[in-house]
């Protein structure tokens, strides 16, 4: 049976968890477990910079969801991200499929 993680981020890149959820995601990925993952709040000021890595993570069958709001409060767009925008629908569904959550808030 597959294990499904969510990863839900909303602290600033200066925090560290950034980093910590991005080692956890390819770690978790690595033992074969489905990966979903929400940025939201002061998370998303450190997407532009890990695009390529954000984009990989999508591309190896990781669920990703980026609030729609936080970005417009940012003035980030899609194109700065790598990937559509969504809401707080999507962390909804991201975090009721999921079988553990682990939140960076």
């Amino acid at each position: 049976m597959t294990r499904r993680l969510a990863i839900v981020v909303s602290t600033a890149p200066e925090s560290g968890d950034l980093d910590a959820a991005f080692d956890l995601a390819h770690a978790a990925r690595a033992c074969g477990a489905e990966v979903a993952m929400f940025f939201m709040s002061d998370a998303l000021a450190g997407l532009p910079a890990r695009r390529e890595e954000l984009i990989a993570l999508h591309d190896d069958g990781c669920e990703i969801g980026v609030c729609a709001a936080s970005a417009s409060a940012l003035g980030l767009t899609e194109e700065d991200i790598g990937l559509p925008l969504g809401g707080q629908d999507d962390h909804a569904s991201i975090v009721s499929r999921a079988d553990r959550v682990i939140s960076f808030t």
